[in-house]
């Protein structure tokens, strides 16, 4: 009985599809959520993505590292310095770039987009920025050569900076300066255009002394003194002049492009405080 009933069943619904073929109930197999796997890609939020980074949302990293400044024995640091220069022009220090008028003259009035500094307080762990009253102080809150830096586009060949600067505490070997040629902004990979408490300036790529210089009879190292910095790339050509004197040229062609800013790194705590009163880039257009 039961095998005359499934034989019943199975006649009708082979009748039932040729005579209604379209409409004739059929099973479906059709899911109703389709599985995707979710990828998750973590990726720091200081990694530098190697594009020039948006200054109204996060145009700098501030990373710091310690930094050593010692010099292998027996190697001779000390460079001649070319003739004294009366002021940064063409015919001091080449003519590859315009110093006619800055490209990017930045004199802090409400921060600096640039570097990404907000007017009032810019603190973290490592470092208190005031960008008040036209200027940036800058207040490092480590030591021991624990280097702090800012950077800022754009992604220059040759050119210089000038960096407008006036120290209120400032001992031994404390050292500041200006950074060219840093390849991104996580590194810290660069050249270093320094000039220490003590009276001397140095150029230094990443952690390597390329050279040094005296530098106590340009350096006004009284508090409130105003001091003019400026580096100079120009192929692998290094220049370092303080106060319109060039007092340092080394050579080097590890980097070759790259973004500039400025840096600290005091040797003792709550030893160094400075200003910055204006950061000049200048620079053909490329």
């Amino acid at each position: 009985m039961k095998t005359l009933f499934i034989v019943i069943v199975s006649v009708v619904f082979a009748i039932g599809n040729l005579i209604f073929p379209d409409d004739f109930i059929k099973p479906t197999y059709e899911p109703t959520e389709i599985y995707k796997p979710v990828v998750t890609e973590t990726i720091p939020s200081d990694a530098y993505t190697g594009e020039i980074p948006d200054p109204d949302v996060d145009p700098y990293i501030l990373r710091p590292s310690p930094l050593s400044t010692a010099v292998p024995s027996g190697e001779n640091t000390q460079t001649a310095a070319p003739a004294a220069a009366a002021s940064l022009s063409p015919a001091d220090i080449g003519d590859e770039i315009d110093f006619s008028s800055p490209q990017i003259e930045d004199t802090f009035e409400r921060g600096s987009s640039g570097f990404g500094i907000n007017a009032g307080l810019n603190d973290d762990e490592n470092i208190r920025i005031i960008a008040l009253n036209n200027q940036l102080t800058l207040i490092p809150k480590k030591s021991s050569g624990w280097l702090s830096w800012r950077l800022r586009p754009p992604f220059l060949n040759d050119g210089a900076v000038s960096m407008e600067f006036s120290i209120t505490t400032c001992a031994r070997g404390d050292r500041f300066g200006v950074i060219m040629r840093a390849s991104d902004y996580t590194s810290g990979n660069g050249y270093y255009y320094s000039l220490a408490c003590e009276g001397t300036v140095s150029i230094l790529k990443d952690q390597t002394v390329l050279g040094t210089a005296d530098a106590s009879n340009v350096f006004h190292n009284n508090s409130g003194d105003i001091n003019v910095l400026t580096a100079v790339t120009q192929d692998k050509t290094l220049t370092l002049m303080l106060n319109g004197e060039s007092l340092l040229t080394v050579e080097d062609a590890a980097y070759s492009q790259g973004f500039s800013g400025f840096f600290v790194a005091p040797q003792g705590q709550d030893t160094l405080t400075m200003n910055v009163n204006s950061f000049e880039e200048y620079y053909n257009e490329q």
